[in-house]
């Protein structure tokens, strides 16, 4: 089968399922795993398709965030579990959306007694639950599909904090591309509270891992921690520890 022809096939496949895996498609097409990286290699930077760890998505395929709340939840619940010894009591924390940092909020310990700063709405009344931790919702305008404030106010206000650490909710990460987002406007607050922290953590599902996305929230090396559902040996994680990048 000619390129054009496989390629063809793979976005046929994509418009079908929305996702497809690169093991599937090298068996579907008689092909090795290699060809396939390959032409979705290809395919990504015509604009075609997203990638994602172990095959693809197509670009419009973006889930609501009720819908992201429950994708890979148990998986997400463990990366949660495991960042969690990070939070230390009277830590000024900002934690922005996502639904792994959402996670994390619903595992923190009812006796913390910390300060958290957040754009997210679910993450906002999940903290009314806390007694001891002082909750800040930043202001401004509310960005209906992320659930979460995006604006010149929440600009505006994160540039008289100074907090301890910044939990990034982070669409894609890429050793070469760096953190990237999917919409300009949360990306101009991710930039302002990462100014506004002294480290930077994001907890990351594999399948982010090696994917980009339109807009460049900062350099790799704006990230200190990461925690992902990977052993921290894993292969897929050495090139972001080479960028010194600390791995849970």
């Amino acid at each position: 089968m000619l390129k054009v022809e496989r390629q063809s096939f793979i976005l046929d496949e994509l418009r079908a399922h929305n996702r497809v895996k690169s093991s599937d498609l090298s068996e579907l097409l008689q092909v090795s795993e290699d060809t396939i990286r390959r032409d979705l290699n290809e395919l990504e930077d015509m604009g075609q398709l997203k990638k994602v760890h172990g095959g693809a998505m197509t670009l419009s395929f973006i889930p609501s965030f009720k819908k992201r709340e429950v994708l890979e939840i148990q998986t997400k619940h463990i990366i949660a579990k495991k960042a969690l010894h990070l939070i230390e009591d009277g830590q000024v924390l900002i934690i922005d959306g996502g639904t792994s940092n959402l996670q994390l909020v619903n595992l923190l310990p009812i006796d913390k007694h910390i300060t958290i700063f957040t754009n997210s709405i679910p993450v906002a009344s999940k903290l009314c639950e806390y007694p001891n931790v002082d909750g800040v919702l930043l202001g401004g305008n509310i960005l209906r599909k992320g659930h979460s404030i995006v604006g010149y106010h929440a600009l505006e206000f994160l540039q008289e904090i100074h907090a301890d650490m910044f939990f990034l909710g982070i669409t894609s990460v890429d050793p070469q591309f760096g953190l990237t987002e999917a919409n300009r406007k949360e990306t101009t607050i991710k930039k302002a509270m990462i100014n506004a922290s002294k480290t930077v953590v994001s907890l990351v599902i594999s399948s982010k891992l090696n994917t980009r996305q339109s807009f460049k929230v900062g350099d790799i090396d704006r990230l200190n921690i990461m925690v992902t559902d990977l052993d921290p040996n894993d292969q897929l994680l050495l090139p972001f520890k080479e960028k010194g990048i600390k791995i849970y």
